[in-house]
């Protein structure tokens, strides 16, 4: 049988108030309607505010000098009111978190606590705003920060699949150069490009407020700017880019993404032979209704009389026709004067907003 916890007896601090009740902040801080209550490392309560005794039911003078394992309950706590730098785990400060309360008359509450760590006159206290909640809004924060945890979750998981698509990018690189057969090692940097493209993406999502929604105006840039400069093309192709601010979900972004690696690959290869001059152009805009249009053309050489892309079996262009259909974008061409591809699709954030 477990002993019954006994409650602490209480008598008033010898020293009344704690130092901190002397402060003019102090006053401030009894203006509040939260419960306000610093600890210092000794786990000692050394401030306990208006708030705090309303909450609880003990006068300030009865708190103070007492352990903050007075305010807790007798059954464990879903969080302990741990001190911030001595326990393994603690919650970090400025970040709130659920707690167990306990009335001077035994009754125990949930309650949100905001856990800060501060400096008063050289002295190190772990102060806790606490706000009584209902078993509804606990259950409301605990799903919050499972969302938080997932989303931070999700952000590692970009930035390390970022980091593992760059390493792939790198080995095939190296392998590249020891390849002699230059068809060979052609089929490696495309791949490579390829890969690189999807890395870049999860970049921005890294680096994005939402993981779901990308700046697409910045990736189109990004990766133009990027292969541009892996063709050796900056002094020689000028691109010209008219990109509207707007955002695409991360699962249309991926597809029209390599759809774009792909053109741009093909005109850099294709469309200015024997080392010629040109310009590239690319254009994003959003069309009434929600359609988002995105162009890419050339001023060079065109595609063939009679060329078929729609049933060309190169990989790009297969690439090209698979990813259009996943997206379930409408994709049109004109070969001359040079070459334009002209893509339609919703951006796909409707998803987001279904949800």
């Amino acid at each position: 049988m477990t002993a019954k916890r006994t409650q602490p007896t209480i008598s008033p601090s010898p020293s009344g108030r704690h130092f901190w009740h002397s402060n003019p902040l102090a006053q401030i801080l009894d203006l509040t309607g939260h419960a306000i209550i610093s600890v210092d490392r000794g786990r000692s309560i050394v401030f306990f505010n208006q708030g705090a005794e309303k909450m609880f039911g003990y006068t300030s003078e009865e708190a103070c000098g007492q352990p903050v394992e007075l305010l807790q309950p007798s059954r464990p706590a879903m969080v302990r009111w741990e001190a911030l730098d001595t326990s393994r785990g603690a919650q970090r400060a400025g970040e709130r978190c659920e707690v167990q309360g306990r009335r001077k008359d035994g009754s125990e509450f949930q309650a949100l606590a905001l856990l800060s760590k501060i400096d008063v006159g050289g002295q190190i206290l772990f102060t806790y705003i606490i706000q009584e909640v209902t078993p509804q809004t606990a259950a409301e924060e605990r799903l919050r920060a499972i969302l938080r945890d997932k989303e931070m979750l999700l952000e590692e998981v970009h930035h390390r699949v970022k980091n593992n698509l760059q390493v792939i990018t790198s080995l095939l690189g190296l392998q590249a150069r020891s390849i002699k057969n230059a068809a060979t090692r052609e089929k490696f940097e495309e791949s490579r490009y390829r890969i690189q493209a999807m890395a870049m993406l999860h970049e921005i999502l890294y680096e994005s407020a939402s993981l779901a929604e990308i700046d697409f105006a910045d990736y189109i840039r990004r990766l133009a700017e990027y292969l541009i400069r892996s063709y050796g093309a900056a002094g020689r192709i000028r691109l010209q880019a008219r990109l509207d601010p707007l955002s695409c979900h991360r699962d249309v972004a991926l597809p029209c993404g390599l759809i774009l690696n792909e053109l741009l690959s093909n005109t850099f290869k294709y469309a200015f032979p024997e080392e010629k001059s040109g310009e590239v152009r690319i254009e994003l805009r959003r069309e009434p209704g929600g359609t988002v249009h995105l162009l890419v053309g050339d001023n060079g050489v065109g595609l063939p009389r009679g060329f078929d892309w729609e049933n060309s079996p190169t990989l790009g262009l297969r690439l090209v026709r698979a990813l259009a259909r996943q997206m379930e974008a409408n994709v049109e061409t004109n070969g001359s004067p040079g070459t334009v591809f002209s893509i339609s699709f919703l951006d796909g954030l409707s998803m987001i907003k279904a949800k």
